[in-house]
């Protein structure tokens, strides 16, 4: 008995020695989200190399963003907790400033942009371009779950922070977090 409680608390030990440098250097690297919603993700991961389509039927990936903050959001039409905060993500893209942050909505419905251009336009969505993630592939790449899912990728192409559901994206809370991420 003795034996195997000292073992428990070997185990724990190494666990808790192994696990403290990462949470710790998250938390000096980063900035504190504004909600525990908000996942940081310790150690954060490279983005995935998987390509998307942008609103010209262009091959992008987010490596064509590395030099900036990268909201990252995944959506459907059919999503009705998605379609709620996409006028939120509109804001934000229309408020933070271009040359350092960058807003993708990456849209996972099958028909493509016969149905995603229209349905954002009739939403009054302005500032985000219609973008497609096609088969889903980076999605699967990433790990979703569930939508929408948004990812928050740092200058330098590290994805550090995740939130599974709706946020109010434009809120100062959350702008002011974003602005606090630097390379």
């Amino acid at each position: 008995m003795r034996r195997s409680l000292a073992i428990l608390g070997l185990c724990a030990a190494l666990w808790s020695i192994a696990a403290v440098p990462s949470i710790a250097w998250a938390a000096q690297k980063w900035p504190a989200p504004p909600t525990d919603a908000v996942v940081m993700l310790a150690p954060p991961t490279a983005a995935p190399a998987e390509p998307f389509v942008g609103p010209d039927e262009d091959a992008r990936s987010l490596a064509d963003y590395a030099d900036k903050t990268v909201v990252l959001n995944f959506w459907a039409t059919w999503c009705a907790p998605c379609v709620r905060e996409l006028p939120s993500l509109d804001r934000l893209a229309a408020k933070l400033p271009a040359d350092r942050f960058a807003v993708l909505a990456l849209s996972n419905d099958r028909a493509g942009f016969k149905k995603v251009k229209p349905f954002l336009a009739d939403l009054g969505i302005e500032a985000l371009e219609a973008q497609l993630d096609r088969k889903s592939a980076l999605a699967r790449k990433m790990g979703l779950r569930g939508l929408p899912t948004t990812f928050v990728i740092a200058p330098g192409g590290q994805v550090i922070a995740k939130l599974e559901g709706i946020a109010e994206w434009d809120s100062p809370e959350f702008v002011d977090w974003l602005e606090r991420i630097k390379k």
